[in-house]
């Protein structure tokens, strides 16, 4: 028998607008840089966060999986070509649906997503811990596991824990 602990994001969508005439514009289409963004959310994760007004204490970092980046991706792609932004894909998947397309069994699940003009990993992460909502995903024990992707101004980040593979 399996049993799913399943954690989604029900806080609304990030929409991000940044402006300054003090910065150079990052290329849309540029691939993220994966450690820079591991790095800023382990920060925050292991020295500890207010989301809100409730503080969260430090928990342990996220490891990178290359299989949560598939999912992101094909979700930021989704958004992109068909210019929305939810957590329900447009073909009506959950973002436990698109895990289990990419083969990540998954015993809890959270997703944030963000849209925005200029953003950076920086300006991302920041407005995602600026969020309550997304703060507190991003705080989540349960979690072991991340990936974020971008598809022009289309962020999604995926964080998840997998079934243990002798319980499957």
């Amino acid at each position: 028998m399996k049993v799913f602990n399943t954690i989604i994001a029900t806080v609304a969508p990030l929409i991000l607008i940044a402006y300054s005439n003090n910065i150079a514009l990052p290329e849309p289409n540029r691939e993220l840089d994966k450690n820079i963004i591991l790095s800023l959310v382990n920060e925050y994760r292991t020295t500890g966060a207010d989301c809100g007004d409730e503080y969260h204490p430090p928990v342990d970092p996220l490891k990178w999986n290359n299989k949560l980046q598939s999912a992101a991706q094909a979700h930021s792609n989704d958004m992109h070509e068909n210019e929305f932004m939810s957590h329900t894909g447009s073909d009506g998947s959950s973002p436990g649906d698109r895990l289990i397309r990419v083969d990540y069994h998954w015993s809890t699940y959270g997703e944030n997503v963000a849209m925005g003009e200029i953003l950076t990993e920086e300006t991302v992460v920041d407005g995602w811990m600026a969020s309550p909502g997304h703060c507190k995903i991003i705080m989540n024990a349960s979690f072991e596991e991340m990936a974020v992707a971008r598809s022009d101004m289309y962020w999604t980040q995926v964080f998840a824990r997998e079934i243990d593979r002798q319980n499957r």
